[in-house]
């Protein structure tokens, strides 16, 4: 388990768009609409919501940079604000760049309690993907 502090914004959750639709013209002008809701693949991007917010020490980020180099492993991702209690089976989005950090301070760490912003991308996965 790693605990993040708080100020992550999850930035692309009301983005998703959880229906695929095309549509085309038959020749005599009728609209076909064909449609399908998607079973799993949510975008999740946890972000800090400004540069003073969602930092992670050091030591947590070199566990979670492990993490994201496991191969078929599936990880649970667990909300614990008042306000926010959901909970996810997510793998690490390796598409979009699973994670990016840079130091608070703009120089190397000197401690494993250092902190650094850090982006994370998860994908969403239902049961059976």
């Amino acid at each position: 388990t790693v605990s993040l502090e708080d100020g992550f914004l999850w930035s692309d959750e009301f983005s998703w768009k959880a229906i695929e639709q095309t549509q085309s013209y038959a020749m005599d002008g009728t609209l076909h609409i064909q449609e399908g809701k998607k079973k799993s693949g949510r975008p999740i991007t946890l972000q800090p919501a400004d540069q003073e917010m969602g930092w992670i020490k050091l030591r947590e980020l070199r566990t979670v940079l492990e993490w994201s180099k496991l191969q078929e492993e599936n990880f649970k991702l667990k909300f614990e604000q008042p306000h926010d209690n959901r909970e996810f089976i997510v793998k690490f989005n390796h598409q979009d760049g699973a994670l990016e950090a840079t130091p608070v301070k703009g120089i190397p760490a000197v401690s494993m309690d250092d902190y650094y912003n850090v982006t994370l991308r998860f994908t969403e996965l239902n049961d059976g993907d």
